[in-house]
């Protein structure tokens, strides 16, 4: 759709022509968005509509049912022979066992009357993927379903398959889902898999009903000692006494662990991991090679990553907390949170949502819901970063990340522990860029660092302060380093990374990773009782959460950087190249204009001088500039917006182009649409400070006026009223036709003036930026007993009143 036709901004009212096109264009809005809507429900991705009753859970089975639906047989390999099998399946009733606790453990679990297991999940596909009709047998136990697979009164049954015993009468599928066993550890700590063979080695491990006292089940790692428990709550409390390190059980002892407060961690092991199977009878090959090959191709990597979101959602809901932990939350209030506005991937403010994105936001925000934390986050760019730990410092600041650990900073606040790690990097100017070997090379050097950085404790051990410049922003210290004003900047590498495409620092060049001094990015709160009880409970819900998922969600590599500046590049140059034609338009014309003015009688030079202000109003240096100067900054946040006001601005030069100013009339419909293409372009430059409310009658838009009567005072209201307050204010544009005159009425909420004031601006022809209104004033003269009139009181507003005759 083009984007050229707009809706008009009328008080029920509709143009004709161009503004039928804004019409049809907002109705295929609704269509496009209806028509997203309904392939976004069908598409097995979306998510059901939330109500009080819909949990998490809901919302997870939901998804991947529908995922679930949208796969098709049609795209596993099945032989001829087992497409006509499954034909078969089809036309009777598959037996399957219900679905209680054994079979599945922690994957079979009901909330609130619904089941959310795996069982479930698979039940779905042999439902909706294979086509095939299901009737529900109930069981006793495990060996009761080998029982019944063998005897044909079960056709399909999920077991968790725990030991190489061969079963009589029975085949196993391939596995669906691994990883049954879990270490379970205090939420005091974080164990990855990096890090899982350094907390073990050397440990005493508590086992549950899983293992004879002589089993090796960790044997990857060494001098491990084993204690066999009976029960899960023997377990926990030799646990609780600390007579044990850590407890190694398998899945069905998931929910009973999480629910007393502990972690848990999938633990691979080759030699007895057990695995979610499907078995079926041996008298039944077909249907095991169907099961094993409807595996392969779709149901195993579906329901081990709905058995991931499963287990995150079962975390995160039964996170661990005493009464007095919710009651010192309650206590506190509501935090006031300050964020670094620039620090991709970590934090960074998104001017076109206006609010803050990155993986530090998303797991504060993540473990204050979780832990019913209350907080605000407080937005003020016009202070730096070093202002900002100082409200901290200050008390006038509850939190503030992301920030990274330093003795200086522990002076004056607290530290939740660290979620993520980086390094700092020596930066300097490309023709100088020589490769340093370590960090004590920049000794006798100038080095420039932003004030308030977590790296400048580490440069003064190194550099004396004198030959430090600090700099208030990045910006600022980048000019610093090209300018000669220091040899060398230190800077975060990710910020940097960004910065060089997004600041065209083409020029500069990293020349050393600091790794001398790691920094660990953490949470930053104000020094107080409360909040040093409340750090303890942030730490503990950190560790529920993947911070390097969250951080990979945001981290784009270079390639990427770059293809968005070639991107950005090519829509400035296009906009560039535009412009520039409409400049060379513009000269043309008043080149054009001065040609004729030479040849013009007395009369025409009257006339000519009056079309000169005319096209002074319109297209006024410092309009043009400001215009540009818009459109240009939109082009690197918001393309479509730029191409928006681009569309505005040459719509306006068009109609002023196109206007004979020697006696031809247009139609109001005319002059308001060259004003709402001058308030466009307006209101991108001022945003919010700038509001504009039109109350347009439909039956006065085809009467035909003067030319540029009603723009100049739309102009005034705004340049003169409303922008000459701090604050910003109103303009209000009105016509109405009243007896058998139409009535024109600019007010706005602004400035005001004076009634010598008023005397002063009807007594000039021109004013210095165009037409003025002693101009509109001696050219409404021509319509006898039509007078322009001023109403206005400083620092109240200005109303001005146009009245015109009805002309058809």
């Amino acid at each position: 759709m083009d984007k050229r036709w707009r809706m008009p901004i009328l008080d029920g009212t509709l143009f004709s022509g161009k503004a039928a096109w804004g019409v049809e264009r907002l109705i295929a809005k609704k269509v496009i968005v209806l028509l997203l809507v309904i392939w976004f429900l069908t598409s097995g991705l979306a998510v059901a509509e939330p109500s009080s009753s819909k949990t998490t859970y809901d919302e997870i089975y939901e998804k991947y049912h529908r995922a679930a639906e949208s796969f098709s047989s049609e795209s596993i390999p099945f032989t001829p022979e087992e497409r006509e099998y499954l034909k078969e399946m089809r036309n009777k009733q598959v037996k399957v066992p219900l679905a209680p606790g054994f079979m599945g453990g922690f994957y079979e679990f009901d909330e609130k009357g619904k089941n959310y297991g795996v069982n479930q999940l698979f039940y779905s596909f042999l439902e909706e993927t294979l086509g095939l009709k299901l009737s529900y047998v109930a069981v006793s136990g495990p060996e009761d379903v080998f029982h019944k697979i063998a005897n044909g009164s079960l056709d399909v049954a999920p077991i968790i398959y725990r030991h190489p015993a061969e079963y009589s009468g029975i085949l196993l599928s391939e596995p669906i889902s691994y990883n049954m066993n879990y270490i379970f550890y205090s939420n005091e700590k974080k164990i990855t898999y990096d890090s899982l063979g350094y907390a073990l080695e050397g440990k005493k491990i508590g086992t549950v009903n899983l293992l004879s006292e002589d089993s090796q089940p960790l044997n990857q790692f060494n001098d491990i000692t084993y204690f066999p428990y009976r029960s899960i709550s023997d377990a926990y409390e030799a646990f609780m006494a600390k007579k044990i390190d850590f407890i190694y059980a398998n899945v069905e002892n998931y929910r009973s662990f999480i629910d007393h407060g502990l972690l848990a961690l999938p633990v691979p092991n080759p030699k007895n991991d057990e695995t979610y199977r499907v078995c079926v009878s041996s008298s039944n090959p077909l249907l095991q090679s169907i099961l094993n090959k409807a595996i392969a191709s779709i149901i195993g990597q579906t329901v081990s990553e709905y058995d991931k979101e499963i287990r995150k959602a079962y975390l995160y809901h039964h996170f661990y907390m005493t009464e007095q932990e919710r009651e010192l939350l309650r206590s506190i209030g509501v935090l006031r949170v300050m964020v670094d506005d620039n620090f991709t991937p970590l934090s960074f403010y998104d001017e076109n949502k206006n609010h803050y994105a990155g993986a530090s936001v998303d797991l504060f925000e993540s473990i204050a819901t979780m832990i019913g934390l209350r907080y605000t986050l407080v937005h003020d760019e016009n202070i730096s970063w070093s202002e900002k730990v100082a409200k901290v410092k200050s008390k006038e600041i509850d939190v503030l990340f992301p920030i990274s650990m330093t003795p200086t900073r522990q002076k004056f606040g607290l530290f939740s522990q660290p979620y993520y790690s980086t390094y700092y990097t020596v930066i300097a100017k490309a023709e100088n860029g020589k490769k340093l070997k370590y960090a004590q090379e920049l000794l006798h050097k100038k080095v420039g660092i932003v004030k308030g950085t977590s790296i400048t404790d580490f440069i003064e051990t190194i550099i004396p302060k004198e030959q430090i410049t600090y700099f208030d922003s990045d910006s600022h210290m980048y000019r610093g380093l090209k300018n000669g004003r220091v040899d060398y900047i230190i800077q975060n590498e990710n910020v940097f990374l960004e910065d060089f495409y997004e600041n065209e620092l083409f020029d500069l060049t990293s020349v050393y990773r600091l790794r001398e001094s790691p920094k660990y990015y953490c949470y930053f709160l104000k020094q107080s009782d409360k909040m040093e009880q409340v750090i303890p409970i942030i730490n503990r819900a950190m560790n529920y959460f993947d911070s390097s998922e969250m951080v990979a969600a945001y981290q784009v590599g270079e390639s990427e950087l770059r293809n968005r500046y070639i991107e950005q590049k090519r829509n400035r140059n296009l906009i560039a190249f535009v412009l520039l034609i409409a400049v060379v338009v513009l000269s043309l014309l008043v080149y054009g204009f001065i040609r004729t003015k030479k040849f013009s009688k007395k009369l025409e030079k009257e006339v000519a001088i009056n079309e000169m202000a005319y096209l002074q109003s319109q297209i006024k240096p410092h309009f043009l500039y400001n215009a540009l100067s818009a459109i240009m900054a939109f082009c690197y946040t918001d393309s479509e917006k730029a191409g928006d006001l681009l569309n505005s601005l040459s719509k306006y030069l068009r109609i002023v182009f196109n206007t004979d100013n020697r006696g031809e009339l247009v139609t109001i419909q005319r002059e308001i649409e060259l004003v709402k293409s001058y308030v466009d372009i307006e209101q991108a430059r001022y945003g919010e400070r700038l509001q504009i409310f039109f109350d347009i009658d439909q039956a006065c838009l085809q009467q035909r006026i003067m030319p540029l009567l009603i723009q100049p005072l739309v102009e005034n209201a705004i340049r003169h009223g409303v922008m000459k307050k701090a604050q910003g204010g109103t303009v209000r544009l009105s016509v109405k036709q009243i007896g058998e005159s139409i009535t024109v009425i600019v007010s706005d909420d602004g400035v005001g003036m004076s009634e010598q004031k008023i005397k002063e601006i009807l007594s000039r022809k021109e004013t210095v930026s165009g037409v003025g209104l002693a101009n509109i004033k001696q050219r409404l003269g021509h319509y006898p007993g039509k007078q322009l009139t001023i109403e206005s009181k400083e620092d109240r507003g200005t109303i001005i009143t146009l009245p015109l005759p009805l002309k058809e």
